[in-house]
């Protein structure tokens, strides 16, 4: 009898979007790190503000909350797929939940054969180092790219009707005894930003590395940056030349053509500016 009445005193109900369910205080605690066995301990229990004495309201999914509680209950987080013949519920929706009351995800097991295969783990960390070297080679053309649009910014801002005209060229040596040489186009009397974009290219470009990067992944590198940058076109080809020794030796040339027209009306017209703004400014 007495272990009926200690039940009955710790029995809550959990109004979950205006859903109810009803448990145990014991079954929240018995999992202290997630925000429910925090919220039900005992030294936050002057902290609660409970509706008709036992009740409390938690402004969430109230469906999505079946499977929140099936883990206090079965320790046991259910999959979208489990319970979506009773429930609609999408796994950004279930994984959402599970972020807010802080349940913990299963660690996810490495499969026998990665672990038992040398050959797939060092093939795997040769690709995990190209695929640093690659982001840090597109990295250094998106700061390149940005440079030169904000040192031509100004000018191209202030003639009407005309936008972004800029082209940046970069040859890569497959010598490792030349640096990148750089051309950007318009040119301005007595100003450059070559120097600017020189400073973030030759740090990936040391050596031969961004030439073995674009053999491999120029077109892909192109296929980014084009998506990244609307208007962009890249352009790569790769040449044979006759260096200063005499020696034939050989280079990728990227061209990257950034176009990006406005019309000096149509943004007076959707912006602020325009007269059809004023109209409703005093309501």
């Amino acid at each position: 009898m007495s272990n009926i009445k200690c039940n009955a005193k710790e029995r809550i109900i959990l109004n979950v979007g205006g859903i109810k369910y009803e448990t145990f205080r014991s079954t929240l605690t018995a999992y202290p790190e997630t925000m429910l066995g925090t919220m039900f301990e005992e030294r936050n229990k002057s902290l609660l503000h409970p509706i008709n004495g036992n009740e409390y309201y938690i402004d969430r999914n109230g469906r999505l909350f079946y499977c929140i509680l099936q883990f206090y209950r079965t320790g046991r987080i259910p999959s979208a797929d489990q319970v979506k013949c009773s429930i609609p519920i999408t796994q950004e929706e279930l994984d959402a939940e599970l972020d807010y009351f802080m349940i913990p995800r299963p660690k996810r097991l490495l499969s026998k054969k990665c672990t038992n295969n040398k050959q797939t783990a060092q093939l795997s960390l040769r690709s995990r180092t190209i695929a640093a070297e690659l982001d840090d080679l597109v990295t250094s053309l998106k700061t390149a790219i940005n440079r030169a649009i904000i040192y031509f910014q100004k000018r191209f801002i202030m003639s009407k009707g005309v936008g972004f005209n800029i082209t940046l060229e970069i040859s890569f040596y497959a010598s490792d005894r030349m640096q990148p040489s750089i051309t950007v186009l318009p040119t301005i009397i007595g100003k450059s930003p070559v120097p600017l974009i020189a400073e973030v290219i030759n740090k990936p470009a040391f050596g031969t590395r961004a030439y073995v990067l674009l053999n491999g992944f120029g077109d892909k590198i192109g296929e980014h940056l084009e998506e990244s940058y609307p208007g962009l076109c890249w352009d790569l080809n790769w040449f044979e030349y006759y260096n200063d020794s005499g020696s034939l030796d050989s280079k990728y040339r990227v061209r990257i053509q950034i176009c990006d027209d406005f019309d000096y009306e149509e943004i007076i017209k959707n912006c602020c500016l325009s007269a059809n703004s004023l109209k409703y400014s005093y309501y």
